[in-house]
């Protein structure tokens, strides 16, 4: 590999990084598709897969996020009268 160095830049080492980030993005991809393979099971069990996204969405989250992100659905809801016991008093 010639060492080429152009206005400070190594060549081979930018080679390198950008190989590395290529080989990433590939990895990146084929987890998408295990990710996405694994969804189409949990379908097939017979699980709603949406509700799963939510889940693992929301387990991601710090619990005072989670806790801020109830509140304010609730908050949300309540204004618009969508609130389970909103609906059975109106019932």
């Amino acid at each position: 590999m010639e060492v080429m160095n152009m206005g400070g830049v190594s060549a081979d080492q930018l080679r390198l990084i950008i190989d590395k980030i290529e080989r990433l993005e590939e990895e990146k991809v084929q987890l998408g598709e295990h990710i996405k393979d694994v969804y189409s099971e949990a379908k097939a069990e017979g699980f709603d897969v949406k509700t799963i996204r939510t889940v693992v969405r929301m387990r991601k989250m710090k619990p005072e996020e989670m806790n801020e992100q109830e509140e304010m659905l609730e908050i949300y809801l309540s204004a618009l009268g969508m609130r389970r016991s909103e609906q059975q008093e109106a019932s």
